[in-house]
């Protein structure tokens, strides 16, 4: 009887695996930087062809990105990138505060200087950003900048949850950006979270991300009226 090679079978998992982990970060990329329509049905042979993959790990990421809030999958005819509701965009930014709020309280007064020079830097990528009009690398740099608090408190669990309450808002604010709110408002909230960072103040710091959440929130509720509306 021929030996099997004991690493064949990890290799001929792993390599599915890998395939529709890379076709999970490509579409997500995609639906992040505004370059799927929100009223297009998405094949999953679409996607395989754009890729250069086959149907098969293409049709697990989408599932996977169906699961997690990002695209509604309509059972052999396609997937079609999901459309918050006002609620669910109210809920988003409820988690965004409770948590966000919870991080300026606790770390106001202990953030290190490399993590306000880092937030800084993110700051500073906006302003690059907003000057040559790219709503991608704009948000990017922004949730970078939102991020650094809580990679400075290292609980992981906060920080993946953070992550992926990002990654939805991503969707909702490249329309709401590109239609509604400025770059030079946004600058200023994050200027303002920042300057009360620095001083250490928590009380201001606390106002100024809620003030910032609250008026991003609006904004995007005003887009979903205004859809509703059409």
């Amino acid at each position: 009887m021929a030996t099997m090679d004991k690493d064949a079978p990890s290799q001929a998992l792993e390599r599915p695996a890998s395939l529709k982990d890379a076709a999970y970060r490509q579409i997500k990329a995609l639906l992040v930087s505004g370059q799927l329509e929100g009223d297009k049905l998405y094949s999953a042979q679409f996607f395989a062809d754009m890729l250069g993959v086959s149907r098969t790990p293409v049709r697990e990421a989408l599932l996977q990105l169906a699961n997690e809030g990002f695209f509604i999958c309509h059972d052999v005819k396609g997937f079609k990138v999901r459309d918050f509701s006002s609620k669910e965009i109210h809920d988003l930014f409820e988690s965004r505060a409770v948590i966000e709020s919870y991080l300026m309280k606790r770390l106001a007064e202990e953030l290190s200087a490399d993590d306000l020079r880092e937030m800084e830097e993110h700051l500073h990528s906006m302003r690059g950003c907003a000057a040559k009009g790219d709503a991608h690398g704009f948000l990017e740099a922004d949730k970078a900048f939102h991020m650094v608090p809580v990679r400075s408190l290292g609980n992981h669990h906060l920080a993946s949850i953070m992550d992926n309450l990002r990654v939805q808002m991503s969707v909702l604010t490249l329309k709401a950006l590109a239609q509604r709110r400025t770059f030079a408002g946004i600058l200023r909230e994050h200027a303002a979270i920042l300057t009360a960072l620095r001083r250490k103040d928590k009380k201001c710091a606390v106002q100024a991300m809620r003030h910032h959440l609250a008026t991003t929130e609006r904004h995007l509720l005003g887009e979903q009226a205004t859809k509703i509306e059409e």
